[in-house]
């Protein structure tokens, strides 16, 4: 992380602030539930949660199809903007 987007002890962080923040680098929640009967598992959930600003993605969709050609990273999915009718 560079230093200019680090947040100091010090430093009050409004929600505002904090929403731009999450919506602009993007934000992963992830966890799992285990359901257990007698240390027994019965049933496991995972979820993984992805929250960001659609036109960050995009940007960084672009960016990425831009850089594709030079990069040996096919497997990165690229999120395409919408087809104009």
């Amino acid at each position: 992380m560079s230093a200019e987007n680090r947040v100091a002890d010090t430093e009050e962080l409004v929600l505002s602030d904090l929403l731009n923040r999450v919506l602009d680098r993007g934000v992963v929640i992830a966890g799992t539930v285990t359901i257990a009967v007698a240390n027994i598992d019965l049933v496991r959930v995972g979820l993984n949660i992805f929250i960001a600003a659609i036109e960050t993605e995009l940007q960084k969709a672009a960016e990425r199809e831009r850089m594709r050609g030079s990069l040996f990273n096919a497997d990165i999915p690229v999120l395409h903007p919408p087809r104009e009718r």
